[in-house]
């Protein structure tokens, strides 16, 4: 038997480098700590990380596409254009329509039926189920009353009944759905209804709170005193402090230990020079990809340090190279040059400071 009963009606990556690297990601140079993630283990597991949350975001795009899509399809779209669906419960029209499978029917004049049209209808007999099967006969009458034979394809022979298409309009079959019909089924088992009324919410509050826990505690400061060094230097109408401590400090809680910071910070004052000197060299001789790999070192490390002044000229110079602009580059090398002095400057008075 053929029955369609479930009927739908119209209804820049920032690379993390140690202040005695010269290149992004490599190891840290003897006497320095390297920062919290920094390194080739730490640099795997943000990768592996960075792919997890990817896929996570892509399978949940995906699902909620095909959630909505399937809402649209079934709820919205019978209403709006005026389309049916039903789902085929027996194989009696394989192997063209399938157990499961969709029909999407459109309701058509009694008069443009043919033999061999695919026909969704009340049978005559017994419960008068919804049947969808093929016409092999069909008769019009002066009255515009159709007669119709069917058959289903998988079928020996032909329905035992002869029926009369009343009402001068019959659902015709336009395409099928694959599968689609064993899913709408499973999803009204009583079970999997308690799952999505109880699990999914639950679900999603749970991952709520793991984003929540899982938030550093710093990370909102450190935005926030960003935000509010710039605005007050630019209030004031001068330029970023030459060496700021909260990064620093920062550093010191991240790697709970104020020593580790501070051999991180005497480790970028000691390496300043060479570091400014590779800049340098590169932009001499022309070498954009060796000049970008070194200032793309400075500006992380001065960042984390807190050598502000330093991290805003390199940015500068990062955007020069990477737009070809050799005069802008040539002036902000100038300026990492001319800053190095009094950032060494800053940076001895903070150690002096430390050790009184």
């Amino acid at each position: 038997m053929t029955a369609a009963p479930v009927r739908h009606r119209r209804v820049p990556p920032t690379t993390t480098t140690a202040p005695g690297t010269d290149r992004p990601g490599s190891a840290a140079a003897p006497g320095t700590t390297a920062a919290p993630g920094t390194g080739a283990a730490g640099e795997g597991r943000g990768a592996g990380s960075g792919v997890a949350r990817a896929l996570v975001s892509v399978i949940t795009t995906v699902v909620m596409v095909a959630a909505v899509a399937a809402f649209l399809f079934l709820a919205v779209g019978p209403r709006v254009l005026g389309y049916q669906t039903s789902t085929m419960l027996t194989g009696s029209m394989s192997p063209l329509i399938n157990p499961g499978d969709v029909v999407v029917t459109v309701p058509v004049a009694v008069q443009n039926l043919k033999v061999g049209d695919i026909i969704t209808y009340h049978i005559p007999v017994e419960d008068q189920r919804v049947e969808t099967h093929r016409i092999i006969d069909l008769t019009i009458n002066n009255q515009g009353t159709a007669t119709v034979r069917t058959k289903g394809d998988a079928n020996n022979g032909p329905d035992p009944w002869t029926a009369t298409l009343a009402g001068g309009q019959v659902d015709r079959q336009v395409f099928t759905v694959p599968y689609l019909g064993n899913a709408i089924r499973a999803l009204r088992d009583p079970v999997v209804l308690k799952v999505l009324m109880y699990g999914a919410p639950a679900a999603l509050v749970l991952l709520l709170l793991a984003s929540i826990w899982r938030k550093n505690p710093d990370a909102g400061t450190a935005a926030a005193d960003t935000a509010a060094t710039a605005a007050g230097t630019a209030a004031a109408g001068r330029p970023l402090p030459a060496f700021d401590r909260r990064p620093l400090r920062r550093l010191a809680r991240e790697m709970k230990s104020k020593e580790a910071a501070r051999k991180f910070a005497a480790a970028y004052a000691r390496l300043l020079p060479a570091r400014v000197e590779r800049i340098s060299h590169a932009l001499s001789t022309g070498d954009t990809e060796l000049a970008m790999d070194a200032v793309l070192s400075l500006k992380t490390s001065s960042s984390m340090v807190g050598a502000l002044r330093m991290e805003q000229h390199c940015l500068r110079l990062e955007h020069a190279l990477a737009t070809t602009d050799h005069t802008a580059a040539a002036r902000a090398g100038d300026a990492v040059r001319e800053h190095q002095a009094q950032l060494e400057k800053a940076l001895d008075g903070h150690t002096a400071r430390r050790a009184a």
